[in-house]
Order: structure tokens, then C-alpha cells, then sequence
């Protein structure tokens, strides 16, 4: 299919006064037109798909839904058929929040310079479009997670609820203690993994949340730090903006010894082995260390290297669970 540009484009003159150099100074002015007028007019169905696709954001819902799989496999779950429902009512789920989310954030997201390029600040989805398609894959996740048990259809409702209604629409612009709020729809899909396994929720169920809760901090403080004056541009109340850097790295600091806690008491309670001991708590020390170092001089620059180091700690424990289920019969 041909597109004609010629309605767009300004008149070039190439007559003395202009140059080559000239013209392509003014059809780069033009470039953030242009990316609109791409991403809605002349986009082609493989890219509204991709558009689509990233209003899940692809990496976070595939950590969130690794959380609820390998909790479901390290907490005994065995059933083939049980664990492809938890799988498909975690993408789903996952995935229709945080498009709907990213609807109703859509306005701070065209302020800030790190999300301005999101589908729908560039114009490619409208707002009403990923709130339509947000809602019928959190409606798949249900009906999914029905399926396995009530349980886990409660632990998925819980982590919409909060996602949404307390983290996006009340705390967020509210309080600067907001991620709090948000991490319990973080340790939600965990919540489900367990419930699919066990059939119920109980003490090592909690201390599953609590790991997820507690490295959150970590995970959004920091780079929350790097991005510091786009908050402050967007008038979000993010602990840095509002506390300042020096005590938002020492409350991580304690963030990330409580969930260093969490994994020694889920341990003992979790009837796990020393694999998942090993493997879980050794990179959370490594991080309770440096950000223990960082808490002494924080910088801005350095928030974002603790940002990074950060960010696989939080799957390394889900693997831990997992590899002492596959490897506690085999070496121990």
C-alpha cells in the first residue's frame, strides 16, 4: 500500500538561498510530527500490534509471571494442566493491569521525558483502546484463575485492586509511600502461584509477598533517583522528590534487610533446603552490602548502577525455589 506524504510536507525551495543542508535542517524539525503522524496514520497492523504489546510491558509481566510459576513448581504444585491456567491467567492478568494502568497514567506519562515515547503519549493507542483491551485480559486472568481455585482467583482480584484503585488512582499522587501500596500487587502473582499449589494461604504464603514487597523499594526508588526531576516535572510524590536522596537510600537499605529476613524465615517455614538458602539470600546480602555502601554517599549517577544491580536479585529468589525442587532429591 502506498502513502503520499505531499500533504505533510512543506514547500522546499531550491532556489539560491537554500541548500541541501538546509532542507534536511527543516525536515528534521519536522521529526516529532513525523513520529506521530507514523505511529496513527501510516503504521502498518504489525506495528499497532507492537504497540499493543507494550502497553504489558513485556519484561516486567514475564518477572511477575516467572514469580508465580516457579512459586507454584518450589511450593509442590505437579498438575501439567493447573499450571498452564496459572501461566495464561497471569499473562492475562498481568498484562491487562498494567495497560490499563497504563491508561490511567497517561498524562504523567506525556510529561516525563522516560515515558513520553509510550504507546499512548506518541499517539499510537488511544486511552479508551487500552483501558478496552486492559480490561478483557484482566477479566481472561479471572475466569482462569477461577478455574484452579478460589484462592487464586482472590490472590489475582487482590493484585488488580491494588494496582489500580490503591496505587494508581489514590496513592500515587498522594503520598510519597505510595510504591508500598503498589508492592503488594507485586507480590499478588506470587500470592496465586502458592494458592495453586498448596490450595490455601498461610504463613509462608506471606513471606512470599514479603519478599516481593520488600525489594520494591529497591527496584523503584532508585531509578526513581536517576529520574528524580521528571517526578518532580510530573508533581508525583516520589519518596526521593519529597525526602530527599540521602533518606530514600537508607530506607531501601532497610527495605532490602527485611527481605533478606523474609528469605531466612520462609527457610524455615517453607520446608526448603539449603539450596534455596544459598541461592536466594547470596545475592540479596551482595545487594544489602552495596546499597548498604551507596546509603553512606548517594549520588544520582550511582542510584542507576543500583538500579541494575537491583533488578535480578528479585528472580534469583523464584529460581531458588525452583532449583531446590529439581535438585534437593538429586544432591541432598
Amino acid at each position: 500500500m502506498a502513502y503520499s506524504l505531499l500533504p505533510v510536507l512543506p514547500p522546499l525551495n531550491w532556489t539560491s538561498g537554500s541548500n541541501f543542508k538546509g532542507c534536511l535542517q527543516r525536515l528534521y524539525s519536522m521529526s516529532s510530527a513525523g513520529q506521530l503522524l507514523k505511529s496513527r496514520i501510516l503504521t502498518p497492523k504489525t506495528s499497532m500490534i507492537g504497540a499493543y504489546i507494550e502497553l504489558t510491558k513485556p519484561k516486567q509481566t514475564f518477572l511477575l509471571v516467572l514469580t508465580s510459576v516457579f512459586t507454584y513448581i518450589g511450593f509442590g504444585g505437579s498438575s501439567l494442566i493447573d499450571l498452564m491456567k496459572l501461566l495464561a491467567a497471569m499473562i492475562s492478568a498481568v498484562s491487562g493491569a498494567t495497560a490499563v494502568n497504563m491508561a490511567l497514567d497517561s498524562e504523567i506519562d506525556s510529561i516525563m521525558d522516560r515515558t513520553r515515547m509510550r504507546p499512548i503519549p506518541r499517539g499510537a493507542v488511544s486511552e479508551f483502546e487500552a483501558t478496552v483491551f486492559g480490561i478483557l485480559l484482566i477479566l481472561l486472568g479471572l475466569m482462569f484463575s477461577a478455574s484452579i481455585n478460589l484462592w487464586v482467583a482472590s490472590s489475582t482480584m487482590l493484585g488488580v485492586v491494588f494496582d489500580l484503585l490503591v496505587y494508581t488512582l489514590w496513592a500515587k499522587k498522594r503520598t510519597s509511600l505510595s510504591i508500598v501500596y503498589g508492592s503488594i500487587a507485586g507480590g499478588a502473582p506470587s500470592l496465586a502461584g502458592y494458592a495453586a499449589a498448596r490450595g490455601l494461604l498461610d504463613l509462608a504464603s506471606l513471606l512470599v509477598v514479603v519478599i516481593t514487597a520488600a525489594w520494591i523499594p529497591a527496584h523503584i526508588w532508585y531509578i526513581s533517583i536517576y529520574y528524580m526531576e521528571d517526578y518532580r516535572k510530573a508533581k508525583i510524590p516520589m519518596l526521593p522528590v519529597v525526602a530527599g536522596i540521602k533518606k530514600t537510600a537508607r530506607i531501601i537499605t532497610a527495605s532490602i534487610a527485611v527481605m533478606s529476613i523474609a528469605e531466612v524465615l520462609l527457610y524455615v517455614v517453607g520446608g526448603f533446603t539449603p539450596i534455596y538458602l544459598t541461592i536466594a539470600l547470596t545475592p540479596t546480602l551482595l545487594l544489602l552490602y552495596k546499597a548498604a555502601i551507596y546509603a553512606r554517599n548517594p549520588s544520582v549517577k550511582g542510584a542507576r548502577r543500583m538500579y541494575k544491580l537491583a533488578s535480578p536479585v528479585e528472580g534469583l529468589v523464584f529460581v531458588a525455589m525452583l532449583a531446590d525442587r529439581l535438585l534437593a532429591g538429586v544432591f541432598l
